[in-house]
């Protein structure tokens, strides 16, 4: 009896890791694909962010510019990475998820370097562009957290450290609201909001 329930054992447990590694697979790419939409429009946001958030200070056209930089470039990143899931949820596969980590990697990269060199006068305006960077970057990093098996890589164990779990599209949606299109005076730019 004993060498008849070993095989059975190790299948049961063979099995139940199988059900568990599936789940986790699906939990990372659903969160991902859930929240990817809403920073895709946070980044788009970012360009309008010039024509909403009007301080009283006339921006020069660098520093439109700069910010609508930022705003193609975190839309090109995010169409990409959204790209590289909806491929990885058709045919999971190593590559893919390399080439997923690799944009998670050039999205921490090149949106503060775009950030820092924008030199945007008005602090309003230059607090709240911070603000989304900040918000799609965290969002970002928090899906590298849920990606299996890549404890090891180098990427994730940076991210890993301080990042905060993924958060639902609503709650996204909030934190945009309050930390990039609050008013001086505690009210909303309607214009900047994200419904």
């Amino acid at each position: 009896m004993p060498s008849n329930s070993r095989p059975k054992t190790a299948l049961l447990l063979l099995l139940c890791a199988s059900i568990l590694a599936t789940g986790c697979t699906a939990e990372w790419l659903n969160v991902a694909l859930a929240d990817l939409p809403v920073i895709l429009q946070m980044a788009l946001n970012i360009g309008n962010l010039t024509n909403t958030l009007q301080t009283g200070q006339q921006l020069s056209p660098a520093e439109i510019a700069a910010i609508q930089n930022i705003s193609d470039e975190a839309s090109r990143d995010l169409n990409l990475l959204k790209s590289l899931y909806d491929d990885y949820k058709t045919n999971p596969n190593d590559s893919t998820v390399e080439k997923i980590e690799t944009t998670i990697a050039e999205i921490n990269q090149n949106l503060p370097a775009l950030l820092a060199s924008a030199h945007i006068k008005d602090l309003g305006l230059s607090a709240s562009i911070s603000a989304a960077v900040t918000l799609i970057l965290n969002t970002v990093n928090s899906f590298a957290t849920l990606i299996p098996n890549l404890a090891a890589q180098p990427v994730a164990k940076a991210v890993r450290r301080n990042v905060a779990p993924p958060v639902h599209p609503q709650e996204l949606k909030a934190q945009w609201n309050e930390k990039v299109c609050r008013t001086a005076a505690g009210g909303l730019f309607p214009d900047c909001e994200i419904k």
